[in-house]
């Protein structure tokens, strides 16, 4: 099977890219600062909203997790198929396709 054949149980570019971010920026230690309190600070938008140390640590796991989906994706594509679709029904049903 490959990636973006036209039947219903393999991932198109928008399931493979939701389920990426999902997973990598959503899923991550960005869903840690969300989970926090409303601030009133946040509405003024000349604020940081993130220090440089949390955005590194953004980042860094953003790209280990990306390049283990791509060595997933190029090594074992039934499991990585597997994930996205997973991932599409758990995390993404309800994002834009």
């Amino acid at each position: 099977m490959t990636i973006n054949d036209q039947s219903t149980d393999v991932p198109t570019f928008r399931d493979e890219a939701n389920a990426i971010v999902a997973h990598a920026f959503r899923n991550g230690p960005i869903e840690d600062l969300h989970a926090g309190k409303q601030s009133e600070l946040l509405k003024d938008p000349s604020l940081s909203r993130l220090t440089d140390d949390e955005i590194k640590e953004v980042m860094i796991f953003a790209c280990r997790e990306v390049a283990g989906l791509l060595v997933m994706r190029e090594k074992n594509t039934d499991e990585y198929i597997d994930f996205v679709l997973r991932y599409k029904r758990t995390f993404c049903s309800q994002w834009e396709r």
